[in-house]
């Protein structure tokens, strides 16, 4: 039996992300969970497993996508740092977790968990308003 992609699978797969755009080499999604305001995810346009899969082009393309988002996300929340993590045991879709972190937030200092025991979810208004911003601030109006 072939594994579906949670990525790949269509809307009702990843009910956790809200689409935010089309960027270079991959598409960002707000994530539901909260708790580090600001976080995303972006996922490489091509289903591939490793880093090492894409072609230097479209490794390029994710990477500077993953620097304008930090950009974005920096000016919109302030965050005292960013943490980026790529998983590759365990999904097989590449992507890479855009996370900003606070000094005197959560995890400040450690790991953040990628499914967060007591999740920070927000009004629907809310999400819009993220996904609005970013999308301004990365030109995907």
């Amino acid at each position: 039996m072939t594994e579906c992609c949670k990525f790949c699978g269509g809307e009702d797969l990843r009910p956790d992300l809200i689409e935010i755009g089309a960027l270079p080499g991959g598409r960002l999604y707000l994530h539901r969970d909260q708790t580090h305001p600001g976080r995303v995810i972006l996922v490489a346009d091509r289903h591939v497993k490793k880093v090492t899969d894409l072609s230097l082009p479209e490794y390029k393309a994710l990477m500077e996508s993953v620097y304008h988002t930090a950009q974005a996300i920096t000016d919109q929340f302030s965050p005292d740092k960013i943490n980026y993590l790529i998983f590759g045991d365990t999904s097989t879709h590449l992507h890479v977790h855009i996370v900003p972190k606070y000094q005197n937030g959560k995890d400040w200092g450690k790991v953040f968990l990628t499914d967060e025991p007591e999740p920070l979810f927000l009004e629907e208004d809310a999400y819009q308003s993220i996904c609005a911003d970013l999308c301004r601030r990365l030109g995907l109006n």
